[in-house]
């Protein structure tokens, strides 16, 4: 299935080829819209023809959908183009535990043991949930290049007490890691991931597999009846206290083994003295050239793909298209950006001082818009002077207004009842305005003063 690297499979396109299992082939693909990288696992046309093949497969992808956790790959989608069935899943860069095992050979004790209480940690959401994986091996337990576990390819697992969806007698999973229960046809549970995984730390701590043979049935019988082999004799040095857990997790009887992945991982921890793995020693196991080639996203753009605008892009990815001129202004900002860069306290200056002139300037149109307008309405007091408009200090309880409405007579003045008030007088400059009447009243108010 070659011709599918570089075809597009909905928004995803294909960029590689990964692995190929007895159900599918995986692949690695780039989201275009989004930039992720995912890893798409395709199932074999000749099986997606087979409805009790595809109703598994569906139900695969259905169970690594209720998986959410750290260390375990996630689902993002199920789908369908044309006649292909396809499972959209988390793209994990780093390297497998059996790559790592096969450049390093067997790792030191003081790094296997909290490396295997991490993939147990992993493991444990998913049989809180009654999700058994059934083919636990280092070929699927990834090292991230950012120094973290992620448990890879539940594709063969199923609930617990879930109706068996596959042919009568048949094996699912791995002999090398099986679980004697298994091989007797017996239902799986945790304890059957324990058992694997027990087998793992075995390979890892002595570069070999508990038990090895050519034949199949050689190594179903290996699980079902031999001891596990000393470590001393493997040339492993790992404490009594540890070996001891391994035997315990590798018992014949599921019953005799941990009953949980805490379980176990909290044996490892009090057999080791509580020893941790830090993510430094999980990138060493990766190796400085992997992590460089992959980053930490894993992803390199490729000529084709949508680019990602929030990143900075290389020459390479945006290459300037041909007969367009440059752009002028442009060019010339571009000068002036380093030398704001280096001089940036002389034109924060300059700014600070612009700014000041600038405010004064708008401050004093402000107040010569303010005097103009007192100016051109006589009448009306200026808001700022408030003094200039109190009731002489001779005329006490005054509270007549000092504007437009017409004054009352002063204390001085005897009340006119019998003649009605006239309007004011136009002159503006006259602080009491005197009433109109006939020159008898006139001359008398003359006397009185």
């Amino acid at each position: 299935m070659a011709d599918m690297i570089g075809s597009m499979v909905g928004q995803y396109r294909i960029v590689d080829k990964l692995g190929e299992g007895g159900m599918g082939v995986v692949y690695k693909a780039v989201d275009t819209m989004i930039e992720r990288e995912v890893a798409i696992k395709m199932l074999h046309p000749e099986i997606a023809r087979q409805r009790n093949l595809l109703d598994r497969f569906r139900s695969e992808a259905v169970t690594v959908a209720k998986l959410n956790h750290s260390g375990i790959a996630t689902l993002y989608s199920f789908t369908q183009q044309g006649e292909d069935f396809f499972m959209v899943m988390e793209y994990v860069p780093g390297k497998t535990l059996e790559n790592i095992e096969r450049e390093r050979g067997a790792l030191p004790w003081q790094i296997a043991v909290p490396l295997a209480a991490k993939i147990l940690e992993a493991i444990q959401p998913a049989h809180e949930m009654g999700i058994v994986h059934r083919d636990i091996k280092p070929a699927n337990i990834m090292l991230t290049t950012w120094g973290t576990i992620k448990v890879m390819d539940f594709g063969i697992s199923r609930m617990v007490a879930a109706p068996r969806m596959t042919t009568e007698g048949r094996l699912i999973g791995t002999i090398e890691y099986v679980s004697p229960e298994r091989i007797e046809g017996q239902a799986a549970d945790p304890r059957s991931d324990i058992y694997s995984l027990g087998v793992v730390l075995f390979e890892m701590l002595c570069n070999r597999l508990p038990f090895q043979s050519e034949s199949e049935f050689e190594l179903m019988k290996a699980h079902l009846h031999d001891p596990v082999p000393a470590l001393r004799e493997m040339g492993c040095d790992a404490p009594p206290a540890v070996e001891e857990v391994l035997r315990k997790s590798m018992a014949k009887a599921p019953g005799d083994r941990y009953q949980s992945c805490d379980a176990f991982a909290d044996a490892l921890a009090a057999a080791s003295g509580n020893l941790a793995i830090a993510k430094k020693d999980v990138v060493d196991l990766v190796g400085t050239v992997a992590v460089k080639e992959m980053g930490t996203a894993g992803h390199q753009f490729t000529p084709g793909e949508m680019p990602n605008m929030a990143a900075p892009q290389t020459g390479s990815a945006f290459a300037p298209a041909a007969n367009l001129p440059a752009a002028a202004p442009v060019s010339r900002l571009s000068g002036l950006v380093p030398w704001l860069q280096a001089n940036w306290k002389i034109a924060a200056a300059v700014a600070f001082v612009f700014l000041s002139v600038s405010i004064g300037v708008v401050a004093g149109l402000a107040r010569r818009h303010a005097q103009n307008v007192n100016n051109s309405n006589p009448q009306q007091p200026a808001v700022t002077q408030p003094q200039q408009v109190q009731a002489p200090a001779a005329v006490p309880f005054d509270d007549t207004p000092t504007m437009p409405p017409p004054p009352a007579a002063t204390p001085s003045q005897p009340p006119q009842t019998s003649q009605p008030s006239a309007p004011p007088p136009s002159d503006s400059t006259k602080q009491t305005p005197k009433p109109k009447g006939s020159k008898h009243e006139k001359s008398l108010k003359a006397l009185d003063e």
